[in-house]
């Protein structure tokens, strides 16, 4: 291969190939005109030489002069090395070498006078020139190095070295007189970003979505060589989707990669260190030294791992709360996968003896997930269950149930056996997985034998079950339960009492008693922890307070109910991570508020935009974002689909069926009923109200059951729609009358609003104008109070010319005319909405944390990783603030991430929990 080149041709001769073009790093190397030294060190495979081409084509555009030389290329010796060189830089211009060649003569000043006659030859021709020594680790001799030295030191102004190496740099810049001018690229800047990886698969892979992309890229962290062979293995498989889509680590595609390029580079005693820490997805150099055996110890261990983390093999991980501020590493996930086929071939003892000693180390350490991880490994199931049983209590009694529900989940039903208490930790397990009818058989099960349970356990029992009624939208067991909330025995956890004052809070506001709901929350001492506030989780303060909201917002108080969710958005967001559960739920929440001021379009984008997936916290929240997403669908004339979305939902193996929130689904009828009205189809509403029918007729005694009664108020709102449409105005009017009363008895005055200006338009039909006005002027009263705007528009075909006829009315408050003029405005906005709503949300069964980041939130996770602060972020993606913010939030609530250091961190993390099994070696 020829070394060198002149400026005008390309200086390295590679197969025609797309390069990405890097325009921050391209930037970067562009830099201030007096830097003298570029130097790029990073192991093999992370686009040295691929961005190096990608700079030679800027250069070359600008008219710049370029030799290349590869010192891998050349064979050993000072004379090769100084051959090659002159050669580059005579191809340029031969005056450049003319002095150095009658200057040479064989003594120990040799290499200096050689260069300095160089420079001065650049120096002389006066253009800006480029030299870049590729592959400087081959470097074997003093001379060579030393003459890189003497380059960068003499270098004159239009001279620029640039050195690419896989290793330190054998020799020092620090004392040159141009070491301020020194610009050093390593590994982690070589890195390609989450938006350059996206673009570079798109490149090599067309077809592969956005989502795909991001899931390989934090496979590969960004090494460009594996990105490289990521693609090549997705492209071969020619239809078989390739693991790697999913984020599931395949060894296969890189093992030749790591054989060829990294373990020769590691000596065998940290190949052999490496793969035993392959089996633990986090490690010390204490853990280290009790797997590798007595010869090690973890200051041995700790200078063998050290220098792995400086090449990208190693990564930190974050610190486990009972480790007592040990340093822990996790492995490159690619790599692990290697080590861990190396791992699978050692003798099944040594496997198991390695497991063992494993699950001793982390049970010592109390990280009770990765100790019992080890001891299924080792087949030690009875150790295993009762770690685990032992680490479900702790945790719980900590606050830290999604700790606690990871850890149970990787217990089999053989592991559990009839041991009572890991069923319960079970059950908690199957509800956190919406399994509800596997959850309530447990629930029945352990209820069936109350001897075998200790109080403090069956307290969490009945927590338990209240819990699955809330989530199954069945207030009525939890009035059954009501009693033994009220009475938790004297063992009772601060946890379970911090969870017992949500769930009252919760059966009050859905009984109609609001003020007792929120006498609870208000009244009551705040729950402690440890002396620690309860403040951020499913049972702690802040969801409390959303359950005030809530109880304002069922009220149809919208304004009031906004004004706690603001409140609670903001503290949640000042504490930070730890909040995320009660900001998520608030955000949800705050849905309907954006609803009645926004519209539907402008909801569906916020939970499109900043939820990223519409399934709800709490029943109340998926109902709500079913319903927005749909009426966007509506709003922008895409009947069909929204059609099809509430079939999906109704069918017998659709969300709602499946989890029998009956509730929801009356109300998902009645919103595809009146939908089929609207389309003129009169025969597939009353189908569809025959289906209610029969959803209330499943439990006939509608009396006893609150849900029922709910039900049935739904199927007469659906049969005054009906009696409307057919034109049977008395018998509507009469329906609106007595639910008028039933609603307004409950206090649920939003849906009387509503019920107000379908009166209106009844009377307006049979002719009843007076009627029909102050009918019209009660709901606008009451809407403007609530803060009701898109309800009123909502409420029938006709509502806004009816709302209209109110503003023509002599002397009419000003208040009412502006709200009417407020009212007019939603709309005509709706109407001049252009852009095509987002396809309507469907629940995702994958419950992967790193499957629910939105691709704006992965990115800003991206960026995090490089050390941005928000205000770069924002100005890197275009987004306000604010909008970063936002995003921050549900990014260290989805990834359970208390800082930024640990949100890259707790994605990989769950990364290794995905395919522990895979690495047991077993």
């Amino acid at each position: 291969m020829q070394p060198a080149s002149s400026h005008g041709t390309p200086a390295l001769r590679t197969r025609s190939r797309r390069l990405l073009a890097r325009q921050g790093l391209l930037d970067k190397l562009a830099g201030p005109g007096d830097r003298r030294c570029v130097v790029l060190q990073a192991p093999a495979g992370f686009g040295k030489s691929a961005l190096l081409l990608s700079w030679q084509r800027e250069l070359v555009s600008a008219d710049t002069d370029i030799a290349w030389v590869r010192l891998a290329n050349l064979a050993e010796g000072d004379l090769h090395f100084m051959a090659a060189l002159m050669a580059a830089l005579g191809d340029i211009d031969a005056a450049i070498t003319r002095h150095a060649v009658a200057h040479a003569r064989p003594d120990a000043d040799a290499i200096e006078r050689l260069v300095i006659a160089l420079v001065r030859g650049i120096a002389a021709r006066g253009r800006k020139l480029v030299l870049i020594v590729d592959d400087v680790h081959c470097a074997q001799s003093g001379n060579v190095l030393h003459a890189l030295q003497l380059l960068v030191e003499y270098a004159p102004p239009n001279l620029l070295c640039v050195f690419a190496s896989q290793d330190e740099l054998p020799m020092t810049l620090a004392h040159a007189p141009a070491s301020k001018a020194v610009l050093e690229l390593r590994d982690d800047d070589l890195r390609f970003s989450l938006p350059e990886s996206i673009a570079y698969l798109g490149m090599r892979l067309p077809d592969l979505d956005a989502r795909a992309a991001a899931a390989i890229h934090r496979l590969t962290e960004g090494w460009p060589a594996l990105l490289r062979l990521a693609s090549v293995d997705v492209r071969r498989r020619r239809g078989v989707r390739s693991p790697l889509v999913l984020g599931v680590p395949d060894p296969e595609p890189f093992a030749a990669y790591f054989h060829a390029h990294v373990f020769p580079r590691l000596s065998a005693t940290q190949l052999r260190l490496l793969t035993c820490c392959a089996a633990p997805t986090r490690f010390s150099a204490a853990l280290c030294t009790d797997l590798a055996g007595e010869s090690f110890t973890p200051a041995m261990c700790a200078a063998l791992l050290e220098p792995l983390t400086r090449e990208g093999l190693l990564s930190e991980a974050p610190q486990a709360p009972a480790t007592g501020g040990e340093r822990w590493w996790h492995l490159h996930p690619l790599l692990r996968s290697v080590l861990l086929s190396h791992f699978a071939a050692w003798p099944e003892a040594e496997r198991l003896t390695l497991h063992a000693t494993a699950c001793q180390s982390f049970a010592v350490r109390g990280m009770h997930h990765q100790a019992v991880r080890h001891a299924l490994a080792a087949g030690n199931r009875e150790t295993a269950a009762r770690l685990a049983e032992h680490g479900a209590v702790a945790l719980f009694v900590k606050g830290r149930l999604a700790e606690m529900i990871a850890l149970v989940r990787q217990l089999d039903a053989c592991t559990i056996g009839d041991n009572v208490h890991l069923g319960l930790w079970m059950a908690w397990v199957e509800l956190a997985d919406y399994r509800l009818d596997d959850c309530a058989r447990s629930i029945e099960r352990l209820r069936a034998t109350p001897g075998r349970l200790d109080p403090a356990m069956r307290y969490r029992l009945t927590l338990l079950g209240c819990l699955l009624a809330i989530r199954s939208d069945d207030n009525d067991v939890v009035s059954r339960l009501l009693p033994e909330l009220l009475a938790p025995p004297a063992a009772a956890d601060d946890f379970a009492l911090a969870g017992r004052r949500n769930v009252l809070t919760w059966l009050y506001l859905h009984t109609g008693d609001f003020e007792q709901a929120r006498r609870i929350q208000r009244d009551e001492p705040l729950p402690l922890v440890d002396g620690e506030p309860v403040i951020g989780t499913l049972f702690g303060s802040l969801v409390g307070q959303c359950l005030v909201g809530l109880s304002f917002a069922i009220e149809g108080q919208i304004h009031r109910a906004e004004r706690v969710y603001r409140q609670v958005l903001r503290e949640a967001q000042e504490r930070g991570a730890h909040c995320a559960e009660a900001a998520r739920l608030t955000a949800q929440l705050l849905v309907e508020v954006l609803y009645e001021q926004h519209g539907p379009l402008v909801a569906t984008r916020f939970i499109q935009e900043q939820l990223g997936t519409p399934d709800g916290l709490i029943p109340d929240t998926t109902l709500r974002m079913i319903l927005v997403s749909n009426r966007a669908q509506q709003a922008a004339g895409r009947w069909p689909e929204a059609l099809a979305h509430l079939a999906d939902l109704t069918q017998a193996d659709g969300l709602l069926q499946r989890f029998h929130m009956d509730r929801a689904l009356a109300c998902v009828l009645l919103e595809q009923l009146r939908i089929q009205l609207k389309s003129g189809d009169a025969d597939a509403a009353r189908a569809t109200l025959r289906k209610m029918e029969a959803l209330q007729a499943r439990r006939p005694d509608a009396e006893a059951s609150s849900i029922l009664r709910r039900v049935a108020d739904v199927g007469e709102r659906a049969r005054i729609h009906l009696a409307m449409h057919d034109g049977e105005l008395p018998l509507a009017l009469a329906k609106i009358e007595t639910l008028l009363t039933r609603y307004e008895q409950r206090g649920q005055v939003g849906i009387v609003a509503a019920l107000l200006l379908q009166a209106a338009e009844v009377e307006r039909r049979l002719g009843h104008t007076e009627a029909s006005k102050t009918r019209v002027c009660a709901a606008l009263r009451l809407g403007h109070r609530l803060g009701l705007m898109q309800t009123l528009l909502n409420a029938h075909d006709n509502a806004l010319p009816l709302i209209r006829t109110a503003a023509a009315i002599p002397k009419l408050d000003p208040v009412l005319a502006f709200f009417i003029e407020r009212i007019e405005a939603l709309a005509q906005s709706q109407r001049d909405e252009q852009a095509e709503p987002p396809p309507t949300q469907r629940f995702r069964d994958d419950r992967r944390l790193t499957r629910l980041l939105t691709l704006r939130e992965a990115e800003i996770a991206e960026l995090l990783q490089q050390s941005l602060p928000n205000k770069k972020i924002a100005l890197t993606l275009g987004l306000s603030l604010d909008t970063v913010k936002w995003h921050l939030k549900n990014i260290y609530m989805k990834l359970d991430a208390h800082g930024r250091r640990a949100v890259a961190a707790r994605m990989r993390h769950e990364l290794e929990l995905e395919h522990d099994e895979g690495g047991s070696g077993k």
